[in-house]
């Protein structure tokens, strides 16, 4: 029989790595304290289950980050459906009945021009109904200067004081002037508020919005700029929810005129929204 050889000595390596009690655990991302992380039962939030912060919460917000997430409208997500935003522009009727499109079975967001009379009582009247504001751009001189501009603004935003947001002028505006476009996207974060910009053009504004992390969305079309009739602005709000299908989300502005206010509501039963979710501006900002 063979001699048997001894097995060969065992030479343990150490790879000079620490061992796993020693290792340092790592940092943990903290969530920011105003935001909920449960509901007062103690459950977390569900997906498509909207949880309202509570006073606290809201309070402890930071003040320039304040008025959008305080007057926005209340929007629950319906599945993986599209956001399909409305805002329209308030005519400044005096016999404009404000209460019922405030009463719209859908989410609406209106614009007012903050030089009108009446602008403070139509902002208390659609803020009742449920429904969101934001402050229509009239009112900036051209060629303001910083000074004149954020002067400009807090005056005008000081009539419409639970407005979300700004909207530019569908022509004359500042969008396409980036020195101006620059100093609105400050003034507006300093103010808590987003921007509502057209698409087209190098929209120099939301540029400046993007790099600065405010919350912003560019309009797809105006829907009744040439006082179209209800038929036309229904195949204009058909394009609309194709383009929403196509981007995740979409923003149509029109007027209170009865023939839009008539088109919207017959689209809403008969054409394509049920392929869309009616959602505030905000919600899309």
């Amino acid at each position: 029989a063979p001699d048997l050889q001894p097995a060969p000595e065992t030479v343990t390596v150490d790879p000079g790595l620490p061992k796993l009690a020693d290792r340092t655990p790592p940092a943990m991302m903290q969530p920011y304290a105003a935001l909920p992380s449960a509901t007062s039962d103690g459950r977390l939030p569900q997906i498509g289950k909207e949880v309202a912060p509570t006073e606290d919460q809201v309070n402890a917000i930071p003040d320039h980050l304040m008025r959008l997430p305080r007057y926005a409208r209340n929007y629950i997500a319906e599945g993986d459906k599209p956001r399909f935003a409305v805002v329209l522009i308030d005519n400044g009727s005096a016999d404009l009945d404000r209460a019922k499109l405030a009463a719209l079975p859908f989410a609406v967001t209106f614009a007012i021009d903050p030089l009108a009379a009446n602008a403070t009582e139509a902002e208390t009247i659609y803020r009742a109904g449920g429904q969101e504001v934001v402050i229509l751009a009239n009112g900036i001189p051209e060629g303001a200067t910083p000074a004149d501009l954020e002067q400009s603004l807090q005056t005008i935003s000081a009539a419409l004081p639970e407005s979300v947001a700004l909207l530019d002028l569908d022509s004359g505006g500042f969008q396409n002037n980036r020195a101006l476009a620059s100093q609105v996207v400050s003034i507006l974060k300093a103010q808590g508020r987003g921007m509502l910009t057209y698409d087209r053009g190098l929209n120099a504004a939301d540029q400046e919005a993007r790099r600065e992390d405010l919350p912003a969305a560019k309009v797809f079309r105006m829907i009744d700029g040439g006082n179209e009739e209800a038929p036309v602005i229904r195949r204009y709000l058909d394009r609309a929810a194709f383009k929403a299908a196509q981007d995740g989300h979409v923003v149509v502005v029109g007027h209170t005129r009865p023939e839009t206010i008539t088109a919207l509501l017959e689209w809403t039963v008969e054409g394509r929204a049920a392929s869309v979710s009616m959602a505030p501006a905000s919600a899309v900002m």
